[in-house]
């Protein structure tokens, strides 16, 4: 009895070992086989009186250039905003709102083709539309 009840521990133990080698080798295996996704980030913010989308690390524009499966992270600053996406194949869906400080957090859609996406941020506390690169741009890249 005691021999069987050693037998089983030590064959749960190879079993549980031998389960975590291979997901260590599945994770190293989807790091290589895929490229990694980038992550996009823009505010949505006023800059001499005028609402912009801009990137996080260069106010002068908003233009980002992505790839299907990128993130892409919109901050509120100021004002509740809705965004309204001119083709759902980018990130699935046409529309969404965010309040004031919160973050919208999206993925490139697999499905996205090769091109220029245009969208459009409404802000709510002034009833306007932000500008970006007049309309805010999102190029998509193979």
């Amino acid at each position: 009895m005691k021999t069987i009840l050693i037998h089983t521990v030590i064959m749960l133990f190879v079993m549980i070992l031998l389960s975590g080698n291979s997901a260590v080798l599945v994770d190293e295996q989807n790091t290589t086989d895929q490229p990694s996704s980038a992550l996009h980030e823009l505010t949505i913010k006023q800059i001499d009186g005028e609402w912009r989308v801009v990137r996080n690390d260069d106010e002068s524009t908003g233009t980002i250039f992505v790839r299907p499966g990128d993130r892409v992270r919109w901050t509120a600053e100021g004002s509740d905003l809705s965004f309204q996406f001119d083709d759902e194949a980018l990130f699935g869906d046409g529309s969404r709102t965010i309040r004031d400080g919160n973050r919208l957090n999206l993925v490139v859609g697999r499905s996205a083709r090769v091109g220029t996406y245009t969208y459009a941020v409404f802000v709510h506390s002034d009833f306007v539309y932000a500008r970006g690169d007049s309309p805010p741009r999102i190029f998509v890249v193979g």
